[in-house]
C-alpha cells in the first residue's frame, strides 16, 4: 500500500471532537435522567432535572429512597458503559457510529468509577452519598475507591484499542505516523472537547460541579500512551477509513440537538 503518513485527516479531528462533545454531555444527561426518573417513580415531590445536577428536598426523603436515587445515576453510567462496549465489539465497521459507541462507552465507565475513586475526598457525591447511608467504615470506601481505580485502568486499557482500529495503514505501519493520526484522532479533541464540555456545564449550582467536565474526560490520557507505542495483534488497516474522514451533517445535527437540550436543562425541567 501506498504510504500516505503525510495525508490529511482533518475531518478525524472534527467527527472525533463533535462525537466527544456528544457523548460526554449525552452520558451526563442520560446519567441525570436516572436520578431523576427514579426520584419520580419512589414518589419523591417537586423533583428538578437541570442540565448537569438533579434537585429535591432531602430533609423529607426517606433514607432507603435517598439510597435508590443517589445510586441510580452511577448505575445508569455503568449500564452505558457495558452496553455501548458490547455494541462496539459486536460491530463490523470501523466507522463514526462505531467511534460514538467506543466514547460513549468510556464516558460510562469513568463516570460510573469516577464515582466510586471520589468517594473518599468529596461527600456530596452520588456514591459518597449512599455510602454514607450505607454507613460503609472509611477504610472500605478507600478499598473501593483503590480498586475501582485499577479496575478503570483496566477497563481504558482495553477500550483504547478501539481507536487503534480506526487507524488506516499508514498508522499502523510507521511510528511517526501513528504518533500524529492518534494525537488528531484523541489528544487534539479531547483538548478542544474539555473546553466545550466544561463551558457547556455552566451555571453552575457549585463550582465543584465543573470538576466531573474537566477531570473526566483526562482519565483517557491514562492509556492514551498505549495507542501510541503497543503492537495490538490481529488490528489491520480500517476499511472504512472514508467514512470517519469526510464531512457527516448527521454528528452536527446530533451535536446541535444535544446543545439545545443542554442549553433548555438550565431552566430546570
Amino acid at each position: 500500500m501506498a504510504d500516505n503518513s503525510k495525508g490529511t485527516y482533518f475531518y478525524v479531528f472534527l467527527n472525533s471532537t463533535i462525537l466527544f462533545i456528544i457523548a460526554n454531555i449525552l452520558e451526563t444527561l442520560l446519567h441525570e435522567f436516572g436520578h431523576y426518573f427514579t426520584a419520580l417513580a419512589v414518589g419523591i415531590p417537586n423533583v428538578t432535572i437541570y442540565h448537569n445536577y438533579t434537585l429535591f428536598d432531602n430533609s423529607a426523603v426517606s433514607e432507603l429512597n435517598r439510597l435508590l436515587v443517589s445510586s441510580a445515576g452511577p448505575l445508569v453510567s455503568l449500564l452505558i458503559g457495558i452496553i455501548f462496549q458490547w455494541a462496539c465489539k459486536g460491530r463490523t465497521k470501523k466507522d463514526l457510529v462505531f467511534m460514538f459507541q467506543n466514547y460513549l462507552s468510556i464516558f460510562g465507565y469513568i463516570s460510573f468509577f469516577g464515582y466510586l475513586m471520589v468517594a473518599p475526598f468529596i461527600s456530596e457525591g452520588d456514591t459518597s452519598l449512599a455510602f454514607q447511608i450505607l454507613d460503609f467504615p472509611l477504610w472500605l470506601v478507600i478499598s473501593i475507591s483503590v480498586i475501582s481505580m485499577m479496575f478503570l485502568y483496566v477497563i481504558m486499557f482495553r477500550l483504547t484499542r478501539n481507536f487503534v482500529l480506526l487507524s488506516p495503514y499508514e498508522a499502523l505501519e510507521i511510528n511517526y505516523a501513528r504518533g500524529r493520526f492518534m494525537a488528531i484522532l484523541i489528544l487534539y479533541p479531547l483538548i478542544v472537547g474539555v473546553v466545550a464540555t466544561t463551558m457547556l456545564n455552566l451555571p453552575v449550582a457549585a463550582a465543584l460541579i465543573l470538576v466531573s467536565p474537566i477531570v473526566k474526560p483526562l482519565v483517557i490520557l491514562f492509556t492514551y500512551p498505549q495507542a501510541l507505542k503497543k503492537n495490538y495483534r490481529g488490528v489491520i488497516s480500517n476499511r472504512d477509513f472514508d467514512s470517519i474522514n469526510q464531512f457527516n451533517y448527521y454528528p452536527v445535527i446530533a451535536l446541535f440537538a444535544v446543545v439545545i437540550i443542554n442549553r433548555l436543562l438550565v431552566l430546570g425541567f
